[in-house]
Parts: C-alpha cells; structure tokens; sequence
C-alpha cells in the first residue's frame, strides 16, 4: 500500500477575494520587485531601500489598505496544520488514519491500495454487507473503515500557524516561494500590528521618509 502525505505544496493569499481582485487590477500600479530586491534577500543599498520603501508606503499607506482593513499591516506567511482526534460531529471532516498514513476520503484510501489489497476489502465487504466496497456511500465505507483491524476513523480540524512575518506582501510571497518545500499548505495573511507601537514607528518613520538610507563612510560599515 502506497503512504500519502497529510500536506501538499502552495499557498493562497487570504487577504479575501476583494483583496486579490484590488491587486489583480492595481498591478500596473503596484511597485514592482525590483531585482536585487530586500523582499528577495539582496544586500541593504540605496537602490533597495528605496524599493522597499516605495512597496511599504504601497501596502500600508496606499490603494489597497481599504481592502486589508488596515494600515498597520504586517504580512504573515502562515502555515496550515491538522490536528486528528475530534469528535466527528464537531470536526471539519472525517480523517482514516493506519500506523504514519492517512487518508481524508475513503476513496483516497482505496487509490492507494494494489490490485491484491483491492480485492481482499472487496472480498471482506461483500461478506458483511452483501455488496463491493465502491458500491457503499461515503458514511457506510468510513464506518466499515473504522472497524478494520488497526484502522481509525476520527475527526480532524485545521487552523493557521504563523511561520514568518515581513513588512511587505513581496517578502512574505518570497518567503513562501523559497520555503514552500519545507512546509505544507502556505498562506500570506495580513495582522494588524496597531498596537505594536515600535514597529509601527519603524514603519512611519520609512514610509514619511524621516527614516533613510545613508551610504556607510567604509567598506568595513557596509559590510
């Protein structure tokens, strides 16, 4: 029997779907990421910071906060996690767990069994309930799973764990971009950060321009 995994690659920007539309039809308008770019991981220069202070006033101080709700924004890469051993009634949906596998449906769990596993469920149902296992709705084949030898049928719930946070939506996307394979399900989500008063002053004090880029007077300062 093949071993499927509980996670699969990719993200989804949450911000809803008035959000994305507001920045599918801004995208002209939006600063690009330039390349080097800080969002990327390029070294602190003139260049770069004003890129990222030009993205920053962007996200927090133009068109598109009416759409995250608010100004004190701070972009968060978010993984999703199941957690199994929920009463069914009060779960998301139903999870059949053998040994380290799992399966959310019971068809994700009949692809994955070899013509000879195949046929021994067959030949099991059929003697208990005088039909093939295909042939069962959904709620009678999870019953009949949960009554297998070493085979649990239990309730799981989602939430979203906070994995990274950033000034901008471009880092939090790169992040992800660069991190998808060490995770499962990846988001980008905005917090508000409005009582994070030293943040927030970081942040105002860029996107005013009280706060700039000054070049080091030495290599060694640049480094």
């Amino acid at each position: 029997m093949l071993r499927n995994s509980i996670c699969c690659a990719g993200w989804q920007a949450h911000q809803g779907p008035a959000y994305r539309e507001c920045i599918a039809m801004s995208s002209t308008a939006e600063p690009a990421v330039a390349k080097p770019s800080l969002a990327t991981g390029a070294k602190l220069t003139a260049e770069t910071f004003s890129d990222f202070a030009e993205r920053l006033k962007f996200h927090c101080n133009g068109q598109v906060v009416k759409w995250h709700h608010t100004a004190a924004a701070l972009f968060t890469a978010q993984v999703k996690r199941v957690t199994y051993g929920y009463e069914q009634d009060y779960a998301e949906g139903r999870v059949i767990l053998l040994e380290d596998s799992c399966w959310f449906t019971p068809n994700e769990y009949w692809n994955d069994l070899d013509d000879e596993e195949r046929a021994e469920l067959d030949a099991e149902v059929q003697e208990l309930r005088g039909r093939g296992f295909l042939e069962l709705d959904e709620d009678n084949q999870f019953d009949f799973l949960g009554e297998r030898d070493d085979h649990t049928v239990t309730g799981w719930n989602s939430h979203w764990e906070v994995v990274s946070s950033h000034f901008t939506k471009e880092a939090a996307e790169a992040f992800i971009e660069r991190k998808r394979h060490d995770y499962g399900e990846l988001r980008v989500f905005v917090e508000c950060q409005h009582y994070a008063w030293e943040f927030e002053a970081i942040k105002e004090a860029i996107i005013s321009g009280r706060l700039q880029y000054v070049e080091p007077e030495s290599k060694e300062l640049a480094r």
